[in-house]
Order: C-alpha cells, then structure tokens, then sequence
C-alpha cells in the first residue's frame, strides 16, 4: 500500500500541466505589464531583456498610461529621453506626462514626446523645465485638446502673457493651470513688458465675463492675477509721485533727474522702490524663517515685508517719462513679437 501511494504521487506530480511564460498570449502578457507598479519607468523598459516577447509587449502602447520621469531629472537630457520614446508608438497612448525639474530638456525632445500622445494626453507637468520656450506652450495649446492640467511653473523662457491670452480659448477643457516663475514673473521684469502681462490679464478677464463662467477651478491662476493687480498698484504709486523710493538713485530716477543710470527696481510685496547696488547691500540683513532665508525691507517695520530673494521676481522701472515714451513705442509698433 505504501509502494502504491508513493507511486500514485509520482504519478500526479508528472501528469500536471507546467505553464511557462511562452503560453501567456500577447494580450494577457501586455495586461500584466500594465499593472505592474516600478518605481521608474525605466525600471519596467528593463524587461524588454527578457526575450523578444517581453521586448515587443513593453513597446506596446496598451503597456503605458504614465510617463513619469521626475526620479531621474538631474540625468534627463534630450539623449537620453530620445533613447526612452524611440520611433514607435509605445508612448501613443499615455495619459499623464511628468517631466517636473527636468532642466536640460529643451523643445525638440518635449515636442517629440507630446506629438505622439497629444490625442490622449490630459496631465502635462513641465515645472522646472526652464529650457521650453514659447513653442512648447503654442503646441500644447494647438494639439493637445484633451488636457486638463498643466504645470508650467519655473518655465522661465515661456511668454505669461501667451497663456493668459491663449490658452484659455483653446484649451476649454484645461481647469488645472499653473504658471508662476513664467516669463514675466520670473527674475527682473522689464516695467514695459510687465504692462503686456497686465493687458493679458485684463483681455482674459474681459473674455471670462462675457459668458460669466470660470475656466480655471484649480492652479494658480487666480494668485498670479491678484500679484499682478498688487504690483499694478504699486507701480501706479511709483509713477505719480509718492514716496516709495528708498535709496537716492531710486529717488533722482522718480524725479526723471539721475545724475547716473543705475537699475532700479520695485518689490512687489511692500512696492518700495532702489536701486540693484544699494539692495543688494539691504540684502546682507537677512534671517532665517521658517527654514527658508528671508530678505526684510528696511522701510517696512510694520509689519515686516520681505524684498525678493537674490534672483527672485521684481520689476525694473524707469522714470515716470521714459516708461510713458517707451510704452507709446511699443504700442505704437503692436506690442512686442
């Protein structure tokens, strides 16, 4: 009896059907890749040295939803993207694409991914990407009709002003919209090119009223507008007189009478007014808050207000004569290119 029962096993451990991974068919084996959740993208690619199935099946557009390669933004450059998307269609059909601080990228390779997946893309996150220029934002508003959220923050080379005139009327599906540290909120704004921004804002505003809707319902939008109306104001002071200059050079450039030519800028919390020399002095008092470095203006006791930080947004003013002659110049030649 013992024989036969040990034999009996034999018998059902030889008769079971083994599975191996060349009976799973194309669709079941791309379903299973689909789910699997790496950390990297790169991670999953790494399967296509299995064999030529699993090579096949990861290049298969079934296979991604997700392009996330925020993890290896310090490595990301053009070549080394190109080497991911390839000429096929594995990236046909993604959903979200995350490229956040990604800073060596320029257009041509951003541009290579989104013409492949512009019909089926609805998340783009390009903060940090300070390379992409204003023909990444015309394409993503021309192409890519599915988009609900875009993120554009640190995208310093990328005209504010085009988002605010664009984007709204050609992406009607786009609530998530962020772009702080775009062009004209990035660095030192020139007080011209600063009123394009102003009458950007204010073409939107009069659009939105004239179907009384929100297009935006999340992002930053509605925060860029409120600095842009602060800062408004603040160059409006400036402009008619009042005493916001807080060094000597800021203030012979109010009165349109400098002895020399010095930069002069507003800071756009408080709206005091000096010059790049003498703030950069001011900046040596700095302090530590909430784990950040912070700059305090000498002129704002109560309460305190902070001037930018070194390479931060503030606004480069001329005298209240030269912005009136340049900014009839530039309306007189349409606005800039």
């Amino acid at each position: 009896v013992a024989a036969m029962l040990t034999y009996l096993s034999f018998v059902r451990r030889k008769s079971r059907t083994m599975v191996t991974l060349n009976d799973i068919n194309e669709d079941t084996l791309q379903l299973i890749l689909r789910r699997i959740e790496a950390p990297s993208p790169k991670e999953l690619l790494a399967l296509s040295l299995v064999n030529k199935r699993f090579r096949a099946a990861i290049r298969s557009p079934t296979v991604w939803h997700t392009l996330d390669l925020s993890r290896h933004a310090a490595t990301m450059t053009n070549k080394v993207l190109y080497g991911i998307v390839k000429d096929d269609n594995a990236f046909a059909s993604i959903e979200v694409l995350n490229l956040s601080g990604c800073s060596q990228l320029t257009d041509l390779s951003v541009l290579k991914v989104l013409n492949k997946c512009h019909h089926t893309i609805r998340e783009i996150d390009l903060s940090g990407c300070e390379l992409l220029t204003l023909e990444t934002a015309e394409y993503i508003g021309f192409h890519c009709h599915e988009l609900e959220r875009l993120d554009l923050t640190g995208c310093k080379r990328v005209p504010t002003t085009f988002l605010f005139q664009n984007l709204p009327i050609m992406q009607l599906n786009l609530k998530d919209l962020r772009v702080k540290g775009t062009k004209h909120l990035n660095g030192r704004v020139d007080e011209v090119d600063f009123e394009d921004l102003v009458d950007a804002i204010a073409k939107y505003v009069r659009w939105l009223q004239s179907f009384d809707g929100t297009v935006f319902d999340k992002g930053d939008v509605r925060d860029v507008m409120e600095l842009v109306h602060v800062c408004e104001e603040h160059l409006e002071f400036w402009r008619s007189g009042n005493a916001v200059a807080i060094c000597d050079h800021a203030s012979e450039l109010q009165n349109n009478d400098p002895t020399s030519t010095p930069m002069c800028t507003i800071f756009p919390e408080c709206g005091h007014v000096m010059c790049v020399e003498c703030s950069a002095v001011e900046r040596r008092n700095m302090m530590r808050e909430g784990g950040r470095y912070v700059y305090p203006c000498s002129h704002c006791a109560h309460p305190v207000r902070f001037m930018p930080a070194p390479g931060g947004f503030e606004i480069v003013v001329h005298s209240p004569e030269d912005f009136k002659k340049l900014l009839a110049e530039r309306r007189r030649l349409g606005g800039p290119p």
